[in-house]
């Protein structure tokens, strides 16, 4: 009587510290992690990076409200503990590091484990930075930050085939994750495949915004490179093309030019953010004798546009990048990996469960409850990132321009100084919601 009395202390206790653990393993979705986009108060967010709470996502997330508050110092501040939080914990992978972490994903959840963001967040980063020097009239730090974010596109590349490949090689290795696998991916096909995706990782809104800030600034060879890659991408972009072309004409020096011009660049909507899917898996694949097992796995959600086109002087803007696309892009490349560490997290779960339930019902269900209260997965995204940019550049005959939305209604009028060019940056995640930069040259 003792003994099962003792037993049962012991179990209440271990069904306590399952509860806890369970507690810790909250995850961060679309709405846990935003910020009131209408306010300019930074206090949460500061708060949260001093507690060391996901540096990384809260950090790239002020950076994104500050710069919607025209307030480029402080957004680049925000960016720059992001960074230096990306070189701390994900560029300086260890083996130790990355076995700790492979451990926590497994006996836990990945959400366990900081936030190391996606290479089109760091990609934008930099590209924000260098938008917000811009504004802020710096020229030599705007075309440092633009050349790191190029030159982290270069290196994606390289580092996802090694990555892939490894992981590729690990789930083809074991007989119950090659069983487990194909049940998945047959469950997910229509996720992975309904789309077109971009080469090598690569952002063509990256290489185009990148030449024509050189091209403002006089650099013409720089920039009819960066506009020959982004055009390359998008051959058949009317857009890119004219601007590759105003490039070519302008090798020595735009600002020789006795014309001035504007783009217009529109940040058009919200892109893609992750959610949870959850798949039930045959229990055969693993063991007789359990209560359930199944999968957590991410998944990407589309979200809306905002206006569909901004309008000057009867000129649409067109469309440069689709940033759903990029998204998908590295999301479809990184899923064997996020695939190869859940399935594990299953197998250790529905084994652990097993055993502890012919030991004793009761701890087979405490098993079962701990498995179920942590089979989570980690949908944490930058999710202030658009649905597509759009561009479109007109020659100033007059000082002030109207930019209208597609309904013909006016948003905004642009005084521009005589003999000046300027780059207008709109971003607009939802109908009557829009933050405008103005960049002079």
């Amino acid at each position: 009587m003792k003994k099962k009395v003792y037993l049962n202390i012991k179990f209440l206790l271990f069904s306590s510290l399952l509860l806890v653990l369970a507690g810790c393993t909250s995850i961060i979705g679309p709405n846990d992690s935003n910020i009131e986009s209408n306010s300019c108060d930074y206090k949460k967010i500061d708060e949260k990076i001093k507690d060391d709470n996901d540096t990384i996502l809260w950090a790239i997330k002020g950076g994104s409200k500050a710069r919607n508050c025209l307030d480029y110092q402080k957004s680049n501040d925000f960016f720059d503990k992001a960074e230096i939080s990306y070189k701390e914990t994900v560029d300086k992978d260890s083996t130790v590091k990355n076995i700790l972490e492979s451990s926590v994903s497994i006996l836990v959840n990945n959400n366990a484990n900081e936030y190391e963001g996606n290479t089109y967040e760091k990609v934008m980063l930099n590209t924000y930075k260098a938008l917000n020097f811009a504004s802020l009239n710096d020229p030599q730090n705007a075309r440092v930050e633009f050349n790191r974010a190029l030159d982290r596109q270069r290196r994606a590349k390289e580092y996802f085939i090694d990555e892939i490949k490894d992981k590729k090689e690990e789930l083809s290795s074991k007989n119950q994750e090659t069983e487990a696998k194909d049940f998945v991916y047959k469950e997910y096909d229509s996720l992975l495949n309904d789309f077109k995706a971009y080469p090598n990782f690569v952002n063509p809104f990256v290489n185009y915004i990148a030449g024509i800030y050189f091209l403002l600034e006089g650099d013409g060879i720089k920039a009819r490179d960066l506009l020959k890659e982004s055009y390359e991408m998008n051959p058949l972009n009317e857009q890119i093309k004219s601007d590759f072309e105003l490039s070519q004409k302008y090798l020595s020096s735009f600002k020789n030019s006795k014309e001035n011009y504007a783009w217009i660049i529109y940040e058009n909507g919200e892109g893609m953010i992750k959610d949870e899917i959850r798949i039930n898996i045959p229990l055969f694949i693993f063991t007789n004798n359990v209560i359930y097992t199944g999968i957590a796995l991410p998944k990407i959600i589309e979200r809306s546009t905002s206006y569909a086109y901004l309008e000057v002087n009867n000129k649409k803007t067109t469309e440069i990048s689709n940033m759903d696309r990029v998204i998908k892009t590295e999301f479809k490349k990184k899923f064997p990996k996020v695939l190869s560490e859940a399935i594990a997290n299953t197998i250790s779960k529905t084994v652990a469960q097993k055993q502890l339930n012919d030991k004793s019902p009761l701890g087979g269900f405490l098993s079962f409850l701990y498995q179920n209260l942590t089979n989570r997965a980690d949908i944490r995204s930058w999710s202030d990132l658009p649905k597509n940019f759009q561009s479109l550049r007109l020659k100033l005959n007059e000082k002030v321009i109207d930019i209208k939305n597609n309904q013909g209604k006016i948003i905004k009028e642009i005084l521009i100084p005589k003999g000046k060019n300027a780059l207008i940056y709109v971003k607009s995640q939802n109908v009557g919601n829009e933050i405008i930069h103005e960049i002079l040259f």
